[in-house]
């Protein structure tokens, strides 16, 4: 059982990386494509209901940017803090913490080099996430298969 747990915490820990990766994308086309201001694009995206719990944290970032009149990466950091995602690991939650001092610091321009940066190293992170999803995985099923099958051995 715990077993099964841990193997779906790697799977759920590489899909987040990957929508993450995704919303990057779109953050990229509505600032920099389309000219979208940041609080705008946040509320956007919160909206499209494109990766679930990254959902509500750009929907709470963009009401904590318009109500609080805060910087971006203050309110990215309040609203990630309060919907951390269980699934990620500690790496994960400071490159994302990174990622948020860069927001709206900077011209479209630059802006734009930043979302391409964080997406190179969110894509090298899921791509080791995903690796370690399919090696460890595997083991950690494996093993919670076994134990479960060790105890009804001991119990008979």
């Amino acid at each position: 059982m715990i077993g099964m747990k841990m193997s779906v915490r790697l799977t759920e820990r590489q899909r987040a990386l990957q929508k993450f990766i995704e919303i990057l994308v779109t953050l990229k086309g509505q600032m920099c494509g389309l000219g979208v201001p940041l609080v705008d694009a946040f509320e956007n995206i919160g909206k499209e209901n494109m990766g679930g719990v990254w959902s509500n944290i750009f929907k709470q970032c963009s009401s904590i940017m318009k109500e609080n009149h805060v910087n971006a990466g203050e309110a990215w950091k309040r609203a990630l803090s309060e919907n951390l995602y269980a699934a990620l690991d500690e790496g994960d939650i400071e490159e994302l913490y990174d990622f948020g001092e860069m927001l709206g610091k900077s011209d479209r321009y630059n802006q734009e080099k930043v979302l391409e940066l964080e997406k190179e190293k969110l894509t090298a992170m899921e791509k080791k996430a995903r690796e370690t999803m399919e090696t460890k995985g595997k083991l950690y099923r494996n093993l919670g298969i076994l134990t479960g099958a060790a105890i009804v051995i001991l119990l008979i």
